[in-house]
């Protein structure tokens, strides 16, 4: 554990480092904010850095190394520096750091100590392998061995990544500049999602409190932000004490509330449920998703839709902390950054770009209502132009190399039954309602001109984009390769995951708003007594979630490698031995696997390409079945043709330079011909046991 720790303060040390680079600009933007929005320096300087690592990667400017990306952070210092230089800046910002340095201390214990919590949870079961982790893992490897960018698909190769990755080039830059091996990273990485989102979550929530018109303690401040924070963080739904009480009739007939009914009851709840809940009865075929953070974090997937958290998160706080500029008719400033995190936030998980879209106009058109009637249309509407005007550019070195996966929109015929919405939703909405009734009533006595607040409005554009985003998959959804029972998970998916990060952001504000603005004593008792309720309900999931998961029982380590340790010894063997001796990224063929399995552990571990990985997430990435197809069954003549003229030429075609023999080849391959790769001048460069590497 003693190791662990050290790398993992080599990491925060590191992401500290980063973020000291951008705190001027940092302070600058939210300057409103009672912290300065400290926290945020960390995802400036990353999503600067990587930006400018990638665009240079594309244009063939810049080559994926470490010297060049310090070069980078380098200018971003400078820059930096400059801006200091400017009128006041440099005194400002050192008065700013001798006010605050107390609270900066604070925010970043915050993030070093969930950092190192989750760290030390993941290293309970911290194998790169299950679920999505293989391709999450093999696009960060891919990725540090590229000379240029976009990557090199690692299971389709000749070709680059068709996916949202930008996220995965994130931690592929820290895991560059740290030095330390991806197979322990990929953990960190985990981690530092679940602290930026923590951290990030704490900050935004906590400010929308203090930027009211009204003087709040600190010490309420700090409540607000740390409620929001958790639920958002490490809450889920209703599902829990839905299913537990469910489970418990079942067994017993009738609700039984002996303290034996209750273990056994709580002892068969399965988490994952509660992110498979509607259409998942055995005579519905309509099964969706409907997943939240702290599934994410359990799970441990560094997947688009939880990289983009700390992005969209930072762009929520940029929302708010821009409410209190003044502009004429178009924001240059407002613009300018909300379309470059847009494209960051689109390259990351396509689908946010949209959905933080929908939130920009809805806030955007709240502000203009409220300071001019008469031209807020116009003014959101040319905002919004231009906005997305600045996403294009800026997404464009992305969008050269990538074809979208979407199919087209189609109306859906399938729809939830209200109380399972009420299920997952619910408890939300319950907090929530009471605080939309009064601050209407509050607006229907008085002139809303002068007595809403942007906090208000922000909360307002937040609770109303998240409801239509619950909304849409009951209406229409996104085409995409699962056209039968699955047809609305992906659409349900991606929206509704943001949807509860916009409901628990704001639950603590909605809180302590509604509780300023109820009048009567027992009016409060009931609401903090609902609040408290709901709130300790979705902070059970957890105890179900990192038990079944990860037990917490045995301690291993941070490396995620013990799964091929354990059960794939001499392919361990093979891909340390790899990753020693073989630079670049020449092609290495190894067995065509299935998605969800342990096949293409060599393309996934190194970062080399094969010619064909697991099968069905090609057949989605690129845009039909055809293609993968046709590799797949070409894959299977080079292993076991007794054809040497059509295996040099199948060799040719895809441009291999090393053929993988292992335990997957063999149990995929059983007439697998070896005998042929040395007829055709190949050799055997590597061997341990019956795994083989020929270099041909």
């Amino acid at each position: 554990m003693l190791a662990d720790l050290t790398l993992i303060f080599s990491w925060w040390f590191l992401i500290f480092t980063l973020g000291l680079i951008s705190l001027p600009f940092t302070f600058f933007i939210f300057q409103k904010f009672w912290d300065k929005g400290y926290l945020f320096s960390k995802i400036i300087s990353l999503v600067i850095s990587t930006y400018l690592i990638f665009v240079g990667g594309v244009f063939k400017i810049l080559t994926f190394t470490k010297i060049n990306i310090l070069l980078i952070l380098l200018l971003l210092f400078f820059i930096n520096i400059f801006f200091l230089r400017q009128k006041n800046n440099f005194k400002l910002f050192l008065k700013t750091i001798k006010e605050k340095s107390k609270i900066f201390l604070f925010e970043e214990i915050l993030f070093f100590s969930i950092l190192v919590i989750w760290s030390l949870i993941r290293a309970f079961n911290p194998s790169i392998e299950g679920l999505e982790k293989f391709m999450d893992w093999g696009f960060i490897n891919s990725i540090l061995r590229s000379n240029f960018l976009p990557a090199t698909d690692m299971w389709f190769s000749g070709e680059t990544i068709n996916y949202y990755y930008f996220g995965h080039i994130i931690f592929a830059v820290l895991t560059k500049l740290s030095n330390i091996s991806s197979s322990i990273t990929y953990n960190l990485s985990i981690a530092t999602v679940a602290a930026l989102t923590f951290s990030f979550a704490f900050s935004l929530s906590s400010n929308l409190a203090f930027v009211t018109k009204k003087i709040i303690n600190i010490k309420k401040v700090i409540i607000i932000g740390f409620i929001s924070a958790m639920i958002l963080s490490f809450g889920g739904n209703l599902h829990p004490i839905y299913k537990i009480i469910k489970i418990n009739i079942k067994e017993n007939s009738k609700l039984t509330l002996t303290k034996k009914a209750i273990i056994e009851s709580t002892n068969k709840y399965w988490y994952p449920d509660a992110t498979r809940f509607i259409g998942h009865d055995p005579d519905i075929k309509d099964k969706t998703i409907h997943e939240f953070p702290v599934y994410s974090f359990v799970v441990a997937d560094l997947h688009g839709h939880m990289n983009d958290i700390p992005i969209i998160l930072f762009f929520m706080a940029f929302l708010l902390a821009s409410s209190f500029y003044t502009s004429s008719l178009i924001n240059y400033f407002v613009v300018i950054v909300s379309g470059f995190t847009l494209s960051i936030s689109y390259m990351t998980n396509a689908w946010d770009f949209a959905i933080y879209g929908l939130l920009f106009a809805i806030f955007t058109l709240f502000l203009n209502l409220k300071d001019n009637s008469k031209l807020a249309i116009k003014k959101t509407l040319i905002n919004g132009f231009f906005t997305i005007l600045i996403w294009f550019i800026f997404s464009l070195p992305f969008s050269l190399s990538f074809t979208p996966i979407g199919e087209g929109v189609k109306i859906s015929d399938s729809h939830s039954p209200f109380y399972q919405l009420f299920i997952l939703y619910g408890g939300f909405w319950l907090i929530i309602l009471p605080f939309i009734f009064l601050l209407i009533k509050k607006i229907k006595n008085k002139n809303w001109k002068l007595k809403i607040e942007n906090s208000d409005l922000f909360v307002l554009a937040a609770i109303l984009t998240a409801t239509i985003l619950i909304i849409i998959p009951e209406i229409i959804y996104l085409k995409d390769i699962y056209i039968y029972e699955h047809r609305r998970a992906n659409t349900m998916f991606k929206l509704t995951y943001q949807a509860f990060i916009m409901y628990s952001l704001v639950s603590g504000y909605v809180f302590y708003k509604t509780k300023s603005l109820l009048k009567k004593r027992l009016s409060k008792f009931l609401y903090l007594l609902l609040f408290f309720l709901i709130f300790s309900i979705h902070l059970i999931y957890p105890y179900f979630a990192i038990k079944s998961f990860y037990f917490l029982n045995h301690y291993q380590s941070l490396w995620g490698l013990n799964y091929l340790k354990d059960n794939y010894p001499s392919n361990l063997e093979a891909i340390d031995w790899i990753n020693k001796n073989i630079p670049g990224q020449p092609v290495m063929l190894e067995a065509v696997g299935d998605s969800y399995t342990t096949f293409n552990q060599i393309s996934v571990a190194t970062g080399l390409p094969t010619v064909q990985g697991w099968i069905v997430h090609e057949w989605l990435w690129r845009g039909g079945y055809d293609k993968p197809k046709a590799r797949q069954d070409d894959v299977q003549k080079i292993y076991e043709s007794e054809d040497l003229n059509r295996l040099k030429n199948l060799i040719k075609k895809y441009n291999i330079n090393y053929i993988f023999v292992g335990d997957k080849e063999y149990e995929k391959y059983p007439d697998i011909n070896e005998k042929n790769f040395i007829d055709i001048g190949g050799q055997i460069i590597f061997q341990s046991g019956k795994t083989k590497i020929y270099q041909l």
